[in-house]
């Protein structure tokens, strides 16, 4: 399995999809009511902090279409399994 961190994987996807992290911040405040500064983004993109499981990460996990299996070291597959 895939032995990338939480913060790499975030920040993998969100440049495989061309996006921002000012776009990201948008969007999560947008979509799910999440306000975050595009500075703790990029924190939790770079491991110093990692964002709350229960909030902030299933957000990004909704926001990006993704497993939070992958996220979390459990699978190398970033679909969830119910859109496989």
């Amino acid at each position: 399995m895939d032995k990338m961190s939480i913060g790499s994987k975030l920040k993998e996807i969100r440049e495989e999809r061309d996006l921002t992290l000012e776009m990201v911040v948008k969007e999560l405040k947008t979509l799910y009511g999440i306000k975050i500064s595009k500075g703790k983004l990029s924190k939790w993109e770079n491991d110093i902090n990692t964002p709350n499981l229960t909030k902030e990460l299933v957000a990004l996990i909704k926001y990006y279409n993704i497993s939070l299996d992958y996220i979390i070291g459990l699978t190398d597959k970033k679909t969830p399994p119910h859109l496989r």
